[in-house]
């Protein structure tokens, strides 16, 4: 029996594979999650910022063309987080840190599904497929912190409506940190909402049954968590940004991920057969579902059907509230055999011994293999040659550039230059943003905008037809690689 016991210890279990295979998958998928867009530059600029001793900027000082616009930085500490793990270990590090954090997200969602069901092999399914609907969304971005604090939001605000004890100094906290990593903080402000929203639907309709001590718990953390959320550069700027940007009918459109999401694309069909697996879980459920899951499971998916951005906090939240469902199965005896099983070598593990063997495997692979060649910042997407080529001869006057390169090269090249633009559209507003497709469109006036900007050089993907056109215009090309043209306005 004692080596029988000593063998099992260092079995994985379920959760240990979970973690192993979320972890697996997010480096897989890093160079994606580099390349996908160019958000993750302008993050590390300003954590790079923040650690070289300033403040949080709280106006613009990246731009030429928007330098001193108001701006909010309710990123500035995921920057922080993302720099640090830039700054010791290049790209490699931020795609370990992305690894991490999405392994211990849905690892504590399982690990509390098990804990409030009893049931680890239905959990781990179900949680799997938040995973994988998620995948959607990996990108080396904050909202992955988002994705972390998210899971601890929804377990602590479980223990706290159903009655449990837990401190509610937690709350604040978590929501001070939370207010400074990401936007989306607002995504826990909905999760208590929905439950002080759940128990005053059963304190009026459940008089009897519904604990006074709890709603009042519910609604001190509402307001704790509210004077906190101010706690951050701007205050209450934060959330005018916010409620701004999304009440923007022009940029919102205008932007590929906060559109709905096109349930005729093939990568969207994994969240449809998800939606349908949740509605048959909900249907088959014999116990009444508590009020304040059947609010966060209803709310998050019209969020997510509004705006495919919010796919990857559907992942997280669906798994938390359809886990619930799994409750009672142990009556069926083969799910009672397998979970005896499961529950056994969960019981004899050592905890923390395979996370820990998963990461330590992966940095051996990053730092000895060619896998951790392909974790950069790709030259097929980013002007990586070009920025180089631009630190030793750098062009006089205000540059030109594309969206999406505008952190990168604020990376690299600031503060001696500052971009055109960049992927802080909060800043830059909609009448700029306007006049930037009205240049890379080519549509009549774009070269007086570029003479209103004062721009006298531009970088550019080589195959845009702006490249072309600036050519045609007299411009003159002082650096061309596979990616990137360099142009000087001959005057």
């Amino acid at each position: 029996m004692g080596k029988q016991t000593a063998i099992l210890k260092y079995l994985p279990g379920l959760q240990d594979i979970l973690f192993l295979s979320i972890f697996a998958a997010a480096l897989l998928l890093g160079p994606r999650m580099l390349n996908i867009d160019g958000d993750l530059p302008k993050h590390l600029t300003i954590g790079k910022y923040v650690l070289e001793g300033h403040l949080p900027p709280v106006n613009d000082i990246f731009s030429h063309t928007r330098y001193g616009t108001p701006f909010a930085p309710h990123k500035w500490l995921s920057g922080v987080f993302f720099y640090l793990a830039y700054r010791f270990f290049d790209e490699k590090g931020i795609i370990l840190l992305c690894g991490v954090v999405l392994a211990t997200t849905f690892t504590l969602i399982y690990s509390d599904g098990v804990k409030r069901t009893g049931v680890r092999l239905g959990t781990l399914l179900i949680v799997f497929g938040g995973a994988v609907i998620s995948s959607l969304h990996w990108i080396a971005r904050p909202h992955l912190l988002t994705m972390f604090l998210l899971a601890i939001w929804l377990i602590w605000s479980e223990r706290l409506a159903s009655g449990k004890n837990i401190p509610l100094w937690y709350f604040p906290v978590l929501m001070l940190v939370w207010t400074n990593i990401h936007g989306e903080f607002i995504s826990g402000f909905l999760v208590t909402l929905a439950c002080l929203g759940g128990w005053i639907w059963d304190f009026l309709f459940n008089r009897k049954e519904t604990d006074f001590n709890t709603g009042k718990r519910l609604g001190i953390v509402l307001l704790l968590i509210t004077i906190v959320s101010v706690l951050n550069p701007v205050s209450l700027r934060a959330w005018g940004t916010l409620t701004n940007w999304m009440a923007n009918e022009y940029l919102m459109t205008h932007t590929q991920e906060t559109v709905p999401p096109n349930f005729l694309q093939s990568q969207f069909m994994i969240l449809l057969v998800f939606l349908a697996f949740s509605v048959f879980l909900l249907a088959m459920k014999q116990e009444k579902m508590p009020t304040r899951m059947a609010l966060i499971m209803a709310g998050f998916t019209l969020l997510t059907l509004q705006s495919a951005r919010n796919v990857h906090i559907f992942g997280v939240v669906a798994p938390f509230v359809l886990v619930g469902t799994m409750k009672g199965s142990l009556t069926v005896p083969i799910v009672k055999r397998y979970e005896d099983l499961f529950t056994c070598v969960d019981q004899a593990r050592l905890k923390f011994f395979w996370p820990g063997v998963t990461v330590l495997i992966g940095i051996i692979l990053l730092t000895t293999t060619s896998f951790g060649e392909i974790q950069r910042f790709s030259p097929d997407y980013f002007p990586v040659d070009a920025t180089k080529w631009l630190e030793t001869h750098p062009q006089d006057g205000e540059m030109f550039n594309p969206f999406d390169w505008g952190g990168y090269l604020s990376l690299y090249l600031w503060p001696e230059k500052r971009v055109f633009i960049d992927s802080q559209g909060d800043v830059y507003g909609e009448a700029f943003i306007r006049e930037y497709e009205q240049i890379i469109t080519l549509q009549p006036g774009w070269e007086e905008l570029l003479e209103k900007h004062n721009v006298s050089w531009a970088i550019v993907p080589q195959e845009w037809p702006l490249a072309v056109a600036l050519r045609e215009a007299g411009w003159f090309e002082v650096y061309r690689d596979p990616t990137t043209a360099i142009l000087v306005h001959n005057k």
